[in-house]
């Protein structure tokens, strides 16, 4: 008996050895650079010391847009903070964060996001994202009768069906779980277990934080860091790593293969903060894929458009739902900030058919009768296919192109805003 309760003991020694060492250590460091990513915004946002005058929110295309440092030829600093696949809701929340944990309040709010984030509302709830039985999230009294009269099934949350269930590597498993299991630390990490308290409500807010509890520890939250950090080669860092990450903004050094992610996850990572720190927030993704898989993604695309243009589908519009706009709009007001919708570059085949043309002309509509915020624009909204890697993010020249139109056409448009704004003030 005595055996049993040491050897209880010794394990539970262990495992709170283990969650004091990830809580002290930069453990994240060693994590999978999806999340990594994630954790090195939520860290700086939650330092305090973010001060740029200009903030950009939005999805993984705008992430290619670098900030700017304020100085003789910059007016007023610009910091990026984009993230991926974070959905409508993220923006506000985010917001929200940014100026209770101390930064420095932005001068003015830049939204960048695309067109599904803020022309759609926010969508069905977390926990049915297909809107197959609810379309809006529901109260607990609302749901607990609703499922009582359906019967308890498998999932508590969402029962699979038989269309949405696919098979890989000889398992079954339902699409929704597949795609919250890629995308939901994104969630998961950026906020804390109180903030998604705070943030969601009714059912969502059950789902969010039956998701989130198991990060309330440390070495969970970091079990794939531990992981690597069992591999020696996951140490090894070139001293010349940052010489490196320089050379690797060379479109034709990344088209040459030259700068695959390094094998080395600690390496990797400090690469990636490395190339966010210089670029005030940029990151572009698209330019850790390999070349080969640039070509055969680049080809898919032309087969695609080619496709939709031998076999045209009937145009079909829905009047969009501009409430997250309307929202963010209303937030900033109240906290006296200016705000500003960079509308970005798409794929000339896209944006030039008859639904994009229809949403930017209620989208120009809607900012009308918001005179308080700005819409503004590139010199074209639209680049050739070539200069995308999939059907939404810049190739590497995509992202010099978009850049440079960022800096010499639209930031100045932005400039003169926010100067006009202030004198008025």
């Amino acid at each position: 008996m005595r055996s049993k309760f040491l050897g209880i003991g010794l394990a539970l020694l262990f495992f709170l050895v283990l969650e004091i060492t990830v809580r002290v250590t930069g453990i994240h460091y060693l994590e999978q650079p999806e999340i990594f990513f994630v954790n090195l915004k939520k860290n700086f946002v939650e330092s305090g010391k973010g001060d740029a005058d200009i903030i950009v929110l939005g999805d993984s295309r705008s992430m290619a847009l670098s900030g700017y440092a304020k100085d003789e030829k910059t007016e007023y600093s610009v910091y990026n903070h984009s993230l991926p696949a974070m959905g409508p809701r993220y923006y506000r929340f985010f917001l929200d964060k940014y100026l209770k944990k101390g930064n420095k309040k932005p001068k003015m709010v830049l939204f960048a996001a695309s067109p599904k984030l803020y022309a759609t509302g926010y969508g069905p709830p977390l926990y049915d994202p297909d809107a197959k039985v609810v379309s809006n999230n529901e109260s607990i009294s609302a749901y607990i009768n609703r499922r009582w009269n359906e019967g308890f099934e498998k999932n508590f949350f969402r029962t699979p069906t038989k269309s949405n269930v696919i098979s890989y590597s000889g398992k079954q498993e339902d699409m929704n779980q597949i795609l919250w299991e890629f995308f939901g630390h994104r969630y998961l990490h950026q906020f804390t277990f109180s903030e998604l308290s705070e943030n969601y409500s009714g059912v969502e807010r059950l789902f969010i934080l039956s998701k989130a509890a198991p990060l309330l520890y440390e070495s969970y939250r970091f079990h794939g860091a531990i992981r690597n950090a069992l591999s020696l080669s996951n140490w090894k860092v070139d001293k010349q790593y940052k010489e490196k990450s320089f050379f690797c903004e060379s479109c034709e050094n990344i088209e040459a293969g030259l700068c695959k992610p390094s094998p080395s996850q600690l390496e990797d990572n400090l690469t990636i903060e490395d190339q966010i720190n210089r670029h005030f927030g940029k990151y572009n993704i698209s330019n850790r894929l390999k070349p080969e898989l640039v070509v055969f993604s680049k080809a898919l695309v032309q087969k695609e458009l080619a496709e939709e243009l031998k076999n045209p589908t009937p145009f079909i519009y829905q009047k969009p739902d501009f409430q997250v706009l309307k929202d963010l709009i209303e937030f900033t007001k109240k906290e006296g900030i200016p705000f500003g919708l960079v509308y970005m570059p798409w794929l000339k085949e896209r944006q030039e058919t008859k639904e994009s043309l229809a949403l930017l002309s209620d989208l120009k509509e809607f900012f009308s009768q918001n005179p308080e915020a700005k819409l503004f624009f590139f010199p074209e909204s639209s680049y050739p296919s070539e200069r995308f890697v999939d059907n939404i993010h810049y190739d590497c020249r995509g992202e010099k192109r978009v850049n440079a139109e960022f800096r010499e056409f639209v930031l100045p448009q932005v400039f003169r805003f926010l100067s006009s704004k202030q004198k008025s003030n």
